[in-house]
């Protein structure tokens, strides 16, 4: 026994000796567990990232597909109860009933039936039950019938009975029609009252289920999510009926609220995130999204253990060097054995962050950029990104506080940040906004990052900027070049609370942004003299017609003939925008000024089939048009001016052969359409959502929507490329 423990006495004293004396191995344990633990924050990090970031997106989807569904239903509500009065002052023609129930069909596109039902005997001359019905077949054609005649006892049908009882409209439980819209139906019914306010009859809508089913199977960001409609007595309206989709409903029933969010698993174990909020208006129906865990997690996870895999290996191999140096010493092999390791790392990982920038030219006709990163070690804390949104040139810069691999991890999430701020947002300072809160949490290295960003409008060349403590980037007009006046603000990661300002200007033809990084100024030669912004100056005033790329080789050899064989002490990194305006040039406009009144849509309607017949377009691609046109203009005209205000609206079509615009100008109150919203029922009018079918529908219906706000008008261009060629 005392042998036993005076060996492991030994072999632990071996092992400390081995410590105190090797001084490198001890920085290699510790680098692997400080790695470790690092890696295991940013794990936790990025996984409560991805949570928020899930559940914002879902929430945006479900609220544009809430919005739709509203909308539509509203549409319904309005049109039946209104028509129930002008009902109940023509109850002495009964034959005029058959023409109210065509045109409302004919009129409402998402009305595939409707039907006046009369209480029993009300019109002695036509029968026991009289119910003048018209229903959509085969596309446009409308077919109108005497329901009462074909033996339908229509009294003791939900869509009657209950407005009838009880004096209420209703939206009735999905049923199958077998006479009407001939599928699974639901109704919106009002009741009819005569001169004596007595009920005799109710007029109703029939919405067959499949429509419903088109709006919810709308374009998904997880391409598994499970979409539900249900009615508060938890009746199916869409989606598949499943175990799943059961068991929810158990949970949905102990809820009275109807808006919340939970997770619950299947049988098999598969986590689900579940999100509900109720329809809303007449309605007691719910909309149910539903996304599977996996998929929203699955690369997380799969990156978690790829990195576990090589940092569980790189500590077993450092506990292998500490065990065969306690026997032989013969640390110098096992050092350069790890220094070739880290050395291959560190190159993938260079590989991996250039992978990260820009790849390929963008193919916009009047635009021109060069990027250029050179970091001072293998991998850099600089940045530089740039892509084309709904014709506008979205475009940052940013240098990381520090260098190495932790400015490298922040770069790429300050990267990622930008990506997901600037994909609904044009607001620069928004953006900056956005990625500052995320950047603020956890912050526990204290690491910050300067950032210039930049949303260029490209029919305009209006430019909106906002500067995050970075160096102004400097602007070539006119044949000459000054700095771009860009307010100072904090930088990103230093306070959450932290306000930035929008700054704008509008750029000349053949304009060039310059932007940089201080690892340009701040290039030191052996006697440790700055390169400097003068000397900047003096490159770009020899470079004015240059292209992006001359002028960036041009600067690059300048700095390497001023540094020599100095080390390169920061990241340098340069970008180099160049702008072109193009002109469109028009082979057929037409042009129409309206009144902010609802009276003028019908002639905004004559105009826009007049325009579109010109095009000789097909019939589908011309429905298309109008709707997504009269979407934006109907918004126009209920919200751009304040009640009792009178504006204009202009509406101009331009074609050139192959691109069509249609621009919608007015000067109310400003709103960008394009940028993402918060659901929020308490907006004012500034923050409309545009009518109709929403901003979601037309995106879906044109190439891409452009705004702007511009000598206090809003300027809205819808643009389809089409060739009738």
């Amino acid at each position: 026994m005392s042998n036993k423990t005076n060996t492991n006495k030994g072999w632990w004293e071996r092992v400390k000796q081995v410590f105190k004396t090797n001084t490198s191995l001890t920085v290699i344990i510790s680098a692997v567990l400080l790695l470790e633990l690092m890696m295991g924050i940013m794990f936790y990090s990025a996984q409560n990232f991805i949570q928020r970031t899930m559940e914002r997106m879902v929430r945006v989807e479900m609220n544009a597909i809430y919005h739709c569904i509203r909308n539509k239903l509203a549409n319904v509500e309005v049109t039946i109860d209104n028509l129930s009065w002008v009902v109940s002052e023509s109850l002495n023609e009964p034959n005029w009933m058959f023409d109210v129930t065509k045109q409302m069909v004919s009129d409402n596109p998402i009305i595939y039936g409707s039907g006046i039902a009369f209480t029993p005997y009300y019109y002695r001359n036509k029968g026991k039950l009289y119910e003048p019905y018209s229903v959509r077949r085969g596309g446009d054609s409308i077919v109108t019938m005497q329901v009462g005649r074909n033996r339908v006892i229509y009294t003791n049908k939900e869509y009657y009975r209950i407005p009838v009882t009880t004096g209420k409209s209703l939206w009735s439980e999905p049923y199958e029609d077998k006479v009407g819209v001939i599928g699974m139906t639901t109704t919106y019914s009002s009741p009819v009252r005569d001169t004596s306010n007595k009920i005799v009859g109710v007029i109703f809508a029939d919405i067959p289920t499949r429509l419903l089913e088109d709006i919810m199977n709308e374009e998904k960001v997880y391409k598994t999510t499970q979409r539900f409609l249900v009615t508060g007595s938890y009746n199916k309206l869409v989606g598949e009926d499943t175990p799943l989709f059961q068991e929810i409903l158990k949970l949905l029933k102990v809820d009275n609220d109807k808006t919340d969010y939970f997770t619950t698993k299947d049988k098999d174990g598969n986590k689900y995130h579940v999100f509900y909020t109720p329809v809303g208006g007449k309605t007691d129906w719910v909309l149910i999204n539903i996304v599977n865990d996996n998929e929203v997690f699955s690369r997380l996870r799969m990156m978690r253990l790829m990195l576990m895999l090589p940092l569980s290996l790189g500590l077993i191999f450092s506990l292998f060097i500490v065990w065969r140096s306690s026997r032989n010493l013969n640390h110098l092999r096992r050092i350069n054995a790890e220094k070739e390791r880290i050395d291959g790392e560190l190159r993938v990982a260079s590989e991996i962050q250039q992978s990260m920038l820009p790849q390929g030219e963008i193919t916009v006709e009047n635009l021109e950029l060069e990027g250029f990163l050179k970091p001072a070690r293998e991998v850099g804390g600089d940045i530089y990104d740039y892509y084309v949104r709904d014709e506008k040139l979205f475009f940052c810069i940013g240098d990381v506080s520090g260098k190495g691999a932790p400015a490298a991890m922040l770069m790429a999430v300050v990267q990622a940040l930008f990506r997901s701020a600037s994909a609904h947002e044009s607001n620069p300072a928004r953006i900056i906004l956005s990625i500052n809160e995320a950047a603020c949490q956890n912050n526990k290295s204290n690491m910050f990052v300067t950032m210039f960003v930049g949303v260029l409008d490209l029919p305009t060349g209006h430019l909106r900027y906002c500067d995050a403590g970075h160096d102004a980037p400097i602007l070539m007009e006119d044949g000459k070049w000054k700095l771009i006046d860009a307010a100072p603000h904090l930088p990103v990661g230093v306070f959450a609370d932290t306000k930035y300002e929008m700054q704008t200007l509008t750029l000349l033809p053949s304009s060039t942004i310059f932007l940089y990084t201080d690892g340009l100024t701040e290039a030191k030669d052996a006697a440790r003299k700055q390169f400097g912004l003068e000397r900047i100056m003096t490159i770009l005033e020899e470079s004015t017609d240059d292209e992006p790329k001359d002028i960036l080789a041009n600067i690059s050899d300048a700095v390497d003939k001023f540094v020599k064989n100095a080390e390169q002490s920061d990241d340098l990194t340069m970008l180099a925008i160049k702008y072109h305006a193009l002109q469109f040039e028009s082979t057929l406009t037409e042009t129409l000024t309206i009144k902010n009144d609802v009276h003028e849509v019908k002639r905004f309607s004559e105009f826009m089939k007049s325009a579109i017949e010109k095009l000789n377009v097909d019939t589908s691609l011309a429905r298309q048009l109008r709707l997504a046109v009269e979407e934006a203009v109907v918004n126009v005209i209920d919200y751009a001016y304040p009640i009792d205000s009178e504006g204009d609206i202009i509406i101009n079509m331009m074609y050139d052969g192959n691109t069509l615009r249609f621009q919608i100008i007015d000067t109310g109150v400003a709103f960008d359409p394009t940028a993402k919203q918060r659901t929020d029922t308490t907006l004012s009018a500034e923050d409309r959502q545009i009518g109709g079918l929403g901003i979601l529908l037309v995106r879906e219906l044109m190439d891409s929507i452009n705004y702007e706000r511009i000598d206090g008008k809003n300027i809205l261009t819808l643009i389809k490329n089409i060739n009738n060629k």
